[in-house]
């Protein structure tokens, strides 16, 4: 790990993140005709993909100049950073670039005055959700992308009184024995 430099950054080299994207997702994304389809009619109608977003914060993982991992997301309202995007390069997993990516992330979020951390991933995507459960992340709740199949949303609340509030309104409530 100590060759590996963790930092902020501008923007990632194009093509080469979006090629690096589609390999580290590969077994994740739903593609279809249909989907590559509708996504390029929503490009051309638009010119871009639409991001009404707050700016975007990206964070990047190098061996020397190489980028071998990256998180970048941006701000939502009620103070929450929404992670949108993260990947480490199969060569370089399982060795501790992800938490390395997860610690700055948050470091930069509570930088930004953030009291959680969302994001949302594949359910099939089980390295990272374990990474992010065993990270003090909680499961909050499903939805399904026409891009993505089915994605669980987690949360990361950084003070103990919002996690006890969390708890206590998601929690199922247990009436006690009145018999």
């Amino acid at each position: 790990m100590n060759s590996i430099a963790i930092r902020p950054v501008e923007r990632f080299v194009e093509p080469d993140f979006t090629r690096l994207q589609r390999q580290v997702f590969a077994d994740f994304q739903q593609s279809s005709p249909e989907l590559a389809s509708t996504l390029d009619h929503e490009v051309a109608s638009t010119g871009t993909m639409a991001h009404t977003h707050s700016p975007m914060h990206r964070i990047g993982a190098y061996v020397g100049e190489n980028l071998i991992g990256w998180s970048y997301g941006w701000m939502e309202r009620s103070n929450v950073f929404y992670m949108a995007n993260s990947g480490v390069i199969l060569s370089h997993r399982r060795k501790g670039v992800y938490t390395s990516l997860l610690k700055t992330i948050r470091e930069h979020a509570t930088s930004m005055a953030a009291v959680a951390i969302r994001s949302q991933h594949s359910v099939l995507n089980n390295p990272v959700i374990i990474a992010k459960l065993q990270a003090g992340f909680n499961i909050t709740g499903l939805s399904h992308s026409a891009h993505m199949g089915t994605l669980v949303e987690l949360t990361l609340h950084f003070s103990t009184q919002r996690q006890d509030l969390y708890r206590s309104r998601s929690l199922p409530y247990v009436v006690p024995d009145a018999y």
